[in-house]
């Protein structure tokens, strides 16, 4: 804009001056309209405001569908941090695609704060996290962050609940949300651990990147292996050759879209078919998970 009025401020200026017959201009202009301006400023778009929650999820989000509101509110989805792409990636014509290596260093990224956010591993409990980057207007208008959100599920792997109370340090209390006991027969029905159940959430196992989502219903003996160390862990009790005759394991895993975009942490449980146990077995040792060769 300063060049425009500097123009026209200059044109006025000869104008008056060609009638008085003086050559001489005001000490603000130079004369020249090549020489001496300053650089134009990089192009720096919207960017979404940090502590808020929203209604709805968009992997590609334009400023015109980003609709905040309190976390006091109603909401489904919570930010609990927001990133910024740069070198190759913030270069980019386009924001980076499903997939590509910028975006899954932005999950991965994300994957931290969300932890941090809600006190402990976010996938030990009904969670859920998502990452969405500026649309194409608001790439080319120069945004080049990336949103971190997390929402409550109404059951494991479910669909996003509404809620009006944020999930920071969800996982750190006694949360209904937390992985815990189940009676464990044809599905996993969530139940008090000091009632009568067969299997119990242990903790993560996190397949190398390289693993493909296709490889997984072929990975049966690699995934009870690694889960029986998770187990081991949480129990206390040696990660050797006799956690098979300890326990049976149980597991499951994200779906493609989510497994494709960085998450690749497999839920082990413990699992004892038809034992059952009235407590939880964490730090229990021997006694807890005893072994049995017959």
């Amino acid at each position: 804009m300063s060049r425009v009025v500097a123009g026209i401020l200059l044109g006025a200026v000869t104008l008056l001056a060609a009638s008085a017959c003086t050559p001489e201009l005001p000490k603000h202009i130079d004369g020249n309209l090549t020489n001496g301006w300053p650089a134009m400023a990089e192009p720096k778009g919207w960017e979404p405001k940090a502590d808020m929650c929203m209604k709805a999820f968009h992997d590609s989000l334009s400023r015109s569908m980003y609709e905040p509101v309190e976390c006091d509110r109603g909401h489904s989805y919570e930010t609990v941090g927001i990133g910024e792409f740069t070198g190759e990636a913030a270069n980019a014509e386009k924001a980076p695609a499903a997939g590509s290596a910028a975006l899954k260093a932005a999950w991965s990224d994300c994957d931290k704060k969300a932890t941090a956010f809600v006190g402990a591993d976010w996938r030990g409990g009904m969670l859920w996290m998502g990452v969405s980057v500026p649309g194409s207007v608001s790439w080319t208008s120069g945004s080049r962050w990336y949103l971190c959100q997390i929402a409550a599920l109404d059951r494991s792997y479910g669909d996003p609940s509404l809620r009006s109370i944020s999930l920071k340090d969800e996982l750190t209390k006694n949360s209904p949300l937390k992985y815990g006991c189940y009676q464990y027969g044809s599905s996993m029905v969530a139940i008090d651990c000091k009632k009568a159940h067969n299997s119990e959430y242990a903790g993560i196992w996190n397949a190398p990147a390289n693993m493909t989502y296709a490889r997984l219903p072929k990975a049966d003996d690699t995934i009870a292996g690694e889960c029986r160390k998770v187990i081991a862990k949480y129990v206390k009790v040696p990660a050797d050759g006799n956690m098979k005759y300890r326990t049976g394991v149980a597991w499951d895993w994200p779906s493609e879209a989510d497994w494709d975009a960085g998450d690749h942490g497999v839920r082990c449980h413990i699992w004892l078919d038809k034992k059952k146990v009235t407590r939880s077995l964490k730090g229990t040792g021997n006694s807890g998970l005893p072994i049995n060769y017959a």
